[in-house]
């Protein structure tokens, strides 16, 4: 179509059309839209789909921030994110509806009151912040107004709310101690386990059973999609290698950074600072007689070997006036005293480290690299958008390519893990998101330039699509009659544990049983109804809370290779005095789900009686 309407006779089409416009003008209907439309009423109180927008869009703004990255649309919808500001719009206007009614209000005082309270508007010195407010009013998109009018309502919203739950103070006793004794109850389970690897021998099986076992798991059995992709990058290195530096910029470039790439002469230096000159000539004097510099700081100062020891410094480590007295020591010489703000300093050198001056042979390589690398960003920038343009023009990604001189690569087969038929790893380029994006598009798609981790561009595009597949028996044979040996032996564990059971429930005691099936008997940790389920598998778990002492049960095993006959070994009641933080947050927990149960009942209340309707259909065309 782009490439259509470049041609004279769709741009003299064109041309009709605006001077049709021109001589009799766009009619009113053409302009006017459903998009107008309340999709929200709650009372007297209507939302147009344009306010919907507008919350909506915030909020999707809000959780981007939350996540650190831009939301699509889609993840918006698994988010739920439209039926979210319903409800929240909803809500307001319940209690906009409400408080009306009841003559409940806020002032202007208030409101302020309100604002300049949250921390989130406040200084370090605890003030508040009008730039930190209107940042904010912008992150998300709110005018002044808007903002004043959700704080008021908050207000009113809490006066009509506020009270509701205030008689419960605290859950009724017998009602925390009944969910306490329930979910704080431990038990541990006294089993044997009867492992499918002791049935041994299986038989083989027909194709009529492999079959129905490929039938009844065509997941297990199936090739995956594999695609064809073909696909460019522009990477910073590909972009640099072609580019000429002439031994002109070389050279000014080692000019230019010469301090940097010679290597400064360091020393090990010691020091101690005094507050006057004296001191600092009668320490001198002290080492010139034969002390230790080490011993005289300590002695004179209490300063140990480590406060005094600087380690290797630079010249350009040390303080200006430093500098030149240091580094025209000899080894384990000692300066005279030298003045600095932050004293009177002696220092000696315990150890030299001659620089390295490099001459411009030697890093000439280095420095084409990184003058290649330097200017390869805004080549890539650049190449990036000619590519861009090439697409909006109509371009394939193969014409585009060609256009531009750039490498087209084309891949085997693959799949969405970037394995080719083999299972081996095919060779792609490691960008994030590359095979997401691919198998993401469809052949038809229109190319697009995506920005590559590290500085680099790419588009890719599907030539071809293989869909995934169940296999055929020949391919999967040797598979499918071990999975379905696998499944018989586990069949036949579980059918040995329910004649076990037979016996258990006919009076003979486990230990029995263990020692004719020649198994140890083992014992669980104490476990509770939710949580960890220790050695036992969570349904065995579910299992052992529904017995009675004395009963058994069978469930399969924790690792699914065998199957558990158990008992109650022990039952541990609920002992609040043994965990009193537990205690607490369930009575916290619990109180604060039986006000917010009152909340609710009233809000839906309040929806019954004021009335609210939505327009779902229209908000899920737009949302």
């Amino acid at each position: 179509m782009r490439k259509g309407a470049s041609g004279w006779l769709a741009k003299g089409l064109l041309l009709l059309l605006v001077a049709s416009f021109g001589v009799w003008g766009i009619g009113g209907d053409m302009l006017s839209s459903s998009v107008g439309s309340n999709v929200i009423e709650v009372g007297d109180t209507s939302v147009s789909l344009g306010e919907f927008q507008r919350d909506y869009q915030r909020n999707l703004n809000m959780l981007s921030q939350r996540f650190n990255t831009q939301l699509t649309q889609e993840q918006a919808r698994q988010f739920g994110l439209a039926q979210m500001t319903i409800n929240q719009i909803a809500s307001r206007a319940l209690v906009d509806e409400k408080t009306k009614t009841l003559g409940l209000s806020a002032n202007d005082e208030a409101v302020r009151r309100m604002i300049q309270s949250q921390p989130a508007f406040q200084n370090q010195a605890g003030q508040f912040d009008r730039f930190l407010f209107e940042q904010f009013l912008s992150r998300n998109g709110y005018s002044e107004g808007e903002y004043i009018e959700i704080v008021r309502n908050d207000i009113t919203g809490d006066q009509l709310f506020g009270t509701l739950p205030l008689g419960v103070s605290k859950a009724p006793d017998v009602l925390v101690d009944t969910f306490y004794a329930f979910l704080a109850e431990k038990r541990t389970a006294e089993y044997i386990d009867i492992k499918d690897s002791s049935i041994g021998f299986a038989p083989a099986p027909t194709d009529e059973e492999l079959e129905a076992l490929i039938e009844a798991a065509p997941e297990n059995y199936s090739a995956p999609e594999y695609r064809k992709l073909s696909y460019v990058l522009l990477t910073p290195e590909a972009v640099a290698a072609a580019t000429d530096i002439s031994e002109e910029e070389l050279r000014a470039e080692f000019e230019a950074r010469k301090d940097q790439l010679d290597t400064p002469e360091q020393r090990h230096v010691q020091q101690m600072i005094f507050e006057t000159e004296e001191a600092a000539i009668a320490a001198r004097k002290k080492i010139a007689e034969g002390e230790d510099f080490a011993n005289v700081a300590m002695a004179d100062l209490q300063l140990t070997t480590a406060d005094i020891d600087l380690g290797l410094m630079a010249p350009t480590d040390l303080l200006p006036e430093l500098q030149d007295p240091i580094f025209s020591l000899e080894k384990d010489g000692v300066t005279s005293p030298i003045k600095t703000v932050l004293g009177w300093h002696l220092a000696t050198v315990s150890e030299i480290q001659p620089g390295e001056t490099r001459e411009f042979a030697e890093v000439q390589e280095q420095l084409k690299k990184d003058i290649q690398l330097g200017q390869a960003q805004e080549l890539l920038y650049e190449r990036a958008t000619r590519l861009e343009d090439e697409f909006a023009g109509g371009s394939k990604l193969d014409e585009a390519a060609k256009t531009l001189d750039l490498n087209i690569i084309t891949t085997d087969w693959i799949d969405a893990g970037g394995n080719d038929k083999s299972g081996n790893a095919a060779e792609l380029p490691d960008v994030t998101g590359f095979l997401t994006e691919a198998f993401a598009r469809s052949p038809q798609d229109e190319p697009e330039v995506s920005e590559a981790n590290g500085g680099g561009y790419y588009a890719v595009s599907v030539t071809d699509i293989k869909a995934a597949a169940v296999k055929s028996l020949a391919e999967v044979r040797e598979q499918a009659i071990q999975d379905w040996q696998d499944n018989w032996r586990h069949e036949e564990a579980r059918k040995k544990a329910e004649a076990l059971l037979v016996e258990l429930n006919g009076g003979k005691t486990l230990e029995t049983v263990a020692n004719e099936q020649g198994l140890t008997i083992q014992t669980s940790k104490p476990i509770l109804r939710v949580g960890s389920a220790e050695e036992l598998s969570p349904i065995a778990r579910d299992g052992l809370f529904d017995l009675q002492t004395g009963a058994y049960g069978v469930n399969a095993n924790k690792a699914g290779d065998g199957t558990l006959v158990y008992g109650v070994a022990d039952i541990i009641p609920a002992d609040p005095t043994t965990d009193e933080d537990a205690f607490t947050q369930m009575t916290e927990q619990i109180t604060a789900s039986i006000k917010t149960g009152i909340l609710t009942e009233y809000e839906n209340y309040l929806q019954k009686d004021i009335g609210i309707s939505v327009k779902e259909e229209l908000i899920q065309e737009y949302f």
